[in-house]
């Protein structure tokens, strides 16, 4: 065995160092990706959402808002909108006048993320206009969603 010369340790081929430094410094990079890939991929838990509370003139959002559903309300009448239109436009004034009034971003929540919240009043009246406005025949009573709309805006605490 000490008499064959096949095997040559790897210190007498030429650049060994090279290869060698090559190889450590790959090694090195393949640790440092792994690292910056968990670092920098994990999930992060969300901030706390605190709500802010305006100070606004409720009396004057309730008229501005009691406005808009009468003008949604004289649409319907002249014929301007469809029963499928006065759901969805309610539904959209109650999520402005929820997020005017309580700094909740109703406005761009889903139903479900509605019913996490604490509205209710805006919840169930946004719940009952859902069905209309995506309903294609006889989707519901524009005069009762008018009705409802009101309701929550005038009893709004």
């Amino acid at each position: 065995m000490l008499s064959d010369r096949g095997f040559f340790g790897p210190a007498q081929y030429e650049r060994f160092v090279l290869y060698l430094v090559a190889g450590v410094l790959l090694l090195a990079l393949v640790a440092a990706w792994y690292v910056f890939v968990v670092r920098f991929s994990r999930s992060r838990l969300p901030r706390p959402v605190v709500a802010r509370i305006p100070r606004v003139d409720l009396g004057a959002l309730r008229t501005k808002y009691a406005a808009m559903i009468d003008e949604v309300d004289a649409a319907y009448a002249s014929g301007r909108l469809g029963e499928r239109a006065v759901h969805s436009r309610l539904s959209l004034l109650l999520r402005f006048f929820a997020f005017e009034a309580s700094g909740v971003d109703a406005q761009v929540m889903t139903l479900s993320d509605l019913r996490a919240t604490s509205l209710p009043q805006v919840t169930t009246a946004v719940e009952e206009y859902y069905p209309p406005a995506f309903r294609l025949e006889h989707p519901g009573d524009p005069q009762a969603a008018v009705r409802r709309a009101r309701e929550v805006v005038l009893s709004w605490s």
